[in-house]
């Protein structure tokens, strides 16, 4: 009977032991960011805390320049002062098959002469939200909800010495909403390709809505709405560890009911120099273009002549103190 009893209990003892080997191991999806899927460090007391879900990020840049000139300089030029601030805030949620991430975007910057003149160099204010639910557990593909809102700070003027207002905050802003998929490899690819998409324009100013430069929009419609297909695709690298970093981030709409043939491009590209912790440079190049946006030119008469769209080309070389969190 003893052995019969010591038999029983080996018994229970190997499968119990079994059992505990032969429990399945947790799923880890190794395609979330690392702080979505991993435990960070141990805490004071030895145990590992609960992963992170959420990333904030945040870059602020303010840079001054002052050339000046006296009456003896013979090679020409105007003296100025130049201020530009911006600033990039993101937050980012990961967590098994969902994505989401909110975006801001904001730089201005400004000229002023001896003259007292007052010159616009920069002006841009953009909202991008995202939502994503990935395919599959460990998929890179995402189908996705974009909502991106576009527009700008201040007044802009036909000129330094015409001020004629032609923009200010919502006249115009674009505002993009769109269904599709996205697919997002690793931390320096992001692309999304949306064919149910809708861009509506609004100039809220009724002076400038009649000015003729927006298709679609005059004094009694102050709002245009079409429907296309979007496509961001967003690139982002190193290329010098910790010191040097490439952005690029380039949209593409095609408007189905107006010559879809004829796509919108909005292509930025920003190239970052970290020089110390609080100091870095930044060159920035931004082409736009738009054939249903023509090219004006205004008179000091007050009259316009118009001319086919061209190509829009923005690029600034900025050093001063930065703020990175």
């Amino acid at each position: 009977m003893k052995k019969i009893i010591v038999l029983l209990s080996l018994l229970i003892a190997v499968n119990s032991t079994f059992a505990q080997l032969s429990r399945p191991l947790p799923k880890v999806d190794f395609a979330a960011a690392p702080d979505s899927t991993t435990m960070v460090d141990n805490n004071a007391d030895g145990k590992p805390e609960a992963p992170s879900y959420h990333t904030f990020s945040g870059k602020n840049m303010l840079s001054f320049a002052q050339v000046s000139y006296n009456d003896a300089w013979q090679a020409g030029g105007v003296s100025n002062i130049s201020l530009r601030a911006a600033s990039n805030l993101s937050y980012t949620y990961k967590h098994h098959l969902l994505y989401f991430q909110s975006v801001f975007d904001g730089a201005y910057a400004m000229t002023w002469d001896p003259d007292n003149l007052i010159q616009k160099k920069e002006d841009r204010l953009q909202f991008t939200n995202s939502f994503g639910i990935r395919t599959a557990e460990l998929s890179k593909f995402y189908y996705t909800a974009l909502v991106d809102l576009k527009s700008q700070f201040a007044p802009g003027y036909n000129s330094p010495s015409d001020r004629t207002i032609i923009s200010r905050f919502f006249s115009p802003a674009y505002l993009t909403t769109s269904l599709g998929m996205s697919y997002r490899p690793n931390d320096m690819w992001d692309i999304t390709l949306a064919p149910l998409s809708g861009r509506f324009t609004f100039v809220l100013d009724t002076a400038i809505a009649n000015m003729g430069m927006y298709e679609g929009i005059n004094a009694q419609k102050t709002t245009a709405s079409n429907i296309g297909f979007y496509a961001i695709g967003i690139f982002k690298t190193p290329i010098v560890k910790d010191h040097i970093t490439f952005h690029s981030k380039m949209e593409l709409f095609s408007n189905y009911n107006n010559k879809p043939q004829n796509i919108e491009v909005d292509w930025e590209n920003k190239l970052d120099f970290k020089i110390t912790s609080y100091l870095s440079a930044q060159i920035y190049c931004r082409l736009v273009y738009n054939d249903k946006m023509p090219y004006v030119v205004w008179h000091d008469d007050g009259s316009k002549e118009e001319h086919g769209a061209r190509l829009q080309i923005n690029e600034s070389f900025n050093i001063g103190l930065t703020y990175n969190f």
